[in-house]
């Protein structure tokens, strides 16, 4: 059965609850929050994606017990579905403050949510984005050299988005010759190891797709037949 708790909650970690605000409220860097408080980017950015999860699963278990739901699962898919819209957290608790205001805002009890200017500019919810739309969005990463804060500007999503489509669009294509050069392979562990090989050390979908594309050729004009590295 589900229980209400007190948003309140969240400020037990004084330290945590003061980085949430500081990038939430006041758009601090990652890098400065460390530099405040003597901690590594890296563990500034931990401690707050561990705030803003708890912050989001407070609204979802509030939300559910204020619409009678038995329990968090109706809530949770929507939140499941921003995320898919905005792959950022900070968005998702900006798309649930948007949607139920008042709700959000009474079981705030004073505590600050998300700036209006955030959820002024909050994109529209889209889960799919046309075939168009994702060439245009290499094209100008490729083409124009923009910025991923540039195209989502101008296509109405979040960097974060812009981001995850470009990268998509390349990892299908890296799946394709993956699957190409296995079918090179004259036995199973030959087939894992190229597997294994492409994704064993981290590379950008594109990174990927240029190597296995220049391996593909060589395999197909008998130069070599060796694994991926």
């Amino acid at each position: 059965m589900l229980k209400d708790t007190p948003y309140s909650t969240l400020k037990q970690d004084e330290r945590g609850y003061d980085i949430l605000l500081l990038r939430d409220q006041s758009g601090n860097t990652f890098a400065g929050i460390a530099r405040a408080y003597g901690i590594s980017a890296a563990r500034a950015t931990q401690v707050y994606s561990r705030l803003k999860y708890r912050q989001i699963s407070l609204y979802v278990n509030h939300l559910a017990l204020v619409f009678g739901h038995s329990s968090t699962a109706q809530i949770r898919k929507i939140c499941e579905v921003a995320y898919e819209c905005y792959q950022d957290f900070s968005y998702v608790t900006a798309y649930l403050e948007q949607t139920y205001p008042d709700i959000l805002a009474a079981y705030r009890n004073g505590e600050p949510g998300m700036p209006t200017e955030f959820l002024e500019k909050l994109p529209p919810l889209r889960v799919e984005l046309t075939e168009q739309e994702i060439r245009r969005i290499v094209a100008m990463r490729e083409t124009k050299k923009a910025t991923f804060a540039k195209i989502a500007k101008e296509l109405g999503l979040t960097p974060e988005r812009a981001n995850r489509a470009y990268e998509m669009f390349y990892h299908r294509k890296v799946l394709k010759l993956v699957e190409a050069l296995q079918a090179r392979a004259k036995t199973e562990p030959e087939k894992n190891e190229i597997w294994e090989a492409c994704f064993r050390n981290y590379r950008t979908a594109k990174a990927r797709y240029e190597l296995l594309t220049k391996r593909l050729a060589l395999a197909e004009a008998g130069e070599t037949e060796t694994p991926v590295p």
